[in-house]
């Protein structure tokens, strides 16, 4: 069945076993909490569909999946997106400050009256952020 939360997931229940499938273009995620029923239903796929594995998941659309069994623990995150962003935009050494931005605090043009926003691709910078915010 179709996710009606996101049309890219499609979900299975068979009894005790619920399996997902998450499609990005021409990239498939699979998750399921039996570890043989996985690996039956990829070489199921694969007879069928030409298919590459490479096994466990680190990156996709721009977040990093960290996952420990041990642990039980799944981490998701976007730093290295993020970074990636920071250096295109040459902001590497950009200093931090929280939000909401105080309201009371006034912008003002440089100095010496140059509008410091000529020349910087504002848009795009912050197209880059809402994709980090909103996509992933």
């Amino acid at each position: 069945m179709k996710s009606e939360a996101d049309p890219g997931v499609y979900v299975v229940q068979v009894g005790d076993v619920k399996f997902f499938i998450v499609v990005d273009v021409d990239d498939l995620i699979f998750v399921c909490n039996d570890q043989n029923k996985l690996l039956q239903i990829k070489e199921e796929l694969s007879q069928k569909f030409e298919m590459k594995d490479i096994r466990e998941l680190h990156f996709f659309l721009g977040m990093e999946v960290e996952r420990n069994c041990d642990e039980q623990l799944l981490r998701i995150n976007q730093i290295k997106y993020l970074k990636e962003i920071l250096k295109h935009f040459r902001m590497e050494e950009c200093k931090p400050i929280g939000v909401p931005f105080d309201p009371k605090v006034k912008l003002q043009r440089n100095a010496n009256g140059n509008d410091e926003s000529k020349g910087f691709p504002y848009q795009q910078v912050v197209g880059s952020l809402m994709y980090a915010m909103l996509c992933t």
